[in-house]
């Protein structure tokens, strides 16, 4: 594994990338999910595709205590989250795992999430999770440096 990006500065081939990364964060700009919610989501995905980078801008911008950052793998038996948390991560382990026996998001699951998050809510997340799907193929194919500005993330 390479330190260093294997693309240098994807915008400089397809300008618009800039603009739809623009766009796809402001998906909650309103805060209508917590931004901690949001966050935990951000670092479980990471965390599910085995993103180092996705994973290290979480762990470095989050406002959470390490104990909640430390339990997100183990988020459905740890004490640590609230219920309307859990749903989050519940429908972002969903979307973000293959099924192979049969649909990742389950009514049942949409109905859990119901009790713990307004719609609005589920609708943020969702912009959410498309968020992080746009950014995904950048992060995986491209591999940015981590731990550094975003300036310099792309930089050989």
């Amino acid at each position: 594994m390479t330190v260093l990006p294997r693309i240098e500065n994807p915008a400089q081939y397809l300008p618009v990338v800039n603009e739809i990364a623009a766009a796809v964060n402001k998906v909650n700009a309103d805060g209508v999910l917590p931004a901690k919610t949001a966050s935990l989501v951000h670092l479980r995905v990471g965390q599910l595709l085995g993103s180092s980078y996705f994973t290290a801008r979480q762990l470095e911008a989050a406002d959470d205590t390490p104990e909640r950052l430390g339990a997100v793998a183990t988020w459905r038996t740890s004490p640590l989250f609230a219920d309307a948390e859990r749903a989050a991560l519940a429908l972002a382990e969903a979307v973000h795992t293959p099924n192979p026996t049969g649909e990742r998001v389950s009514d049942e699951l949409v109905d859990e999430a119901r009790k713990h998050l307004t719609e609005e809510q589920i609708v943020v997340l969702i912009g959410v999770l498309g968020q992080i799907g746009f950014f995904t193929p950048l992060a995986l194919i491209g591999s940015p440096k981590v731990g550094v500005s975003f300036a310099e993330q792309w930089q050989r």
